[in-house]
C-alpha cells in the first residue's frame, strides 16, 4: 500500500498544490534544515509560516532551491552572491512577464 502521507515522487502535477515541510524539501533534495534556515534568511527562499516548525513549501519552492543548488554549484557562489544572482534572476522574470 501506498504511503500518501510521503510521497516519493517529487515533480510534475503532484506537486502543484501540494505544500511540504522542512523536513520533506530537506530529504527531497538531500540537503540538511540549516541549509535552508540560511536561504530563508538571506532571502532565497520564503516559505509560508511564522517559525521553521511551521513552514511549508509550495513546489516553486522546490525549484528555486533546485534552481539555486545549481547556480551555486556551477559558480561557485556563496549566499551573498546567491541571494544577488536569484534577486536580479527574479527581476528579469518580472520584467519579461511584464512586456508581453
Amino acid at each position: 500500500m501506498a504511503n500518501h502521507e510521503h510521497p516519493t515522487v517529487l515533480s510534475g502535477d503532484l506537486l502543484q498544490d501540494y505544500c511540504l515541510t522542512l523536513q520533506q524539501l530537506c530529504h527531497s533534495v538531500a540537503i540538511e534544515p540549516e541549509f535552508v534556515l540560511e536561504l530563508v534568511e538571506y532571502e532565497v527562499l520564503e516559505p509560508q509560516g511564522q517559525h521553521a516548525v511551521n513552514w511549508r513549501f509550495r513546489a516553486e519552492d522546490l525549484a528555486r532551491l533546485r534552481r539555486a543548488q545549481r547556480l551555486m554549484r556551477d559558480f561557485e557562489l556563496n549566499l551573498s552572491g546567491l541571494s544577488l544572482v536569484m534577486q536580479l534572476l527574479d527581476e528579469v522574470s518580472e520584467l519579461r512577464g511584464s512586456g508581453r
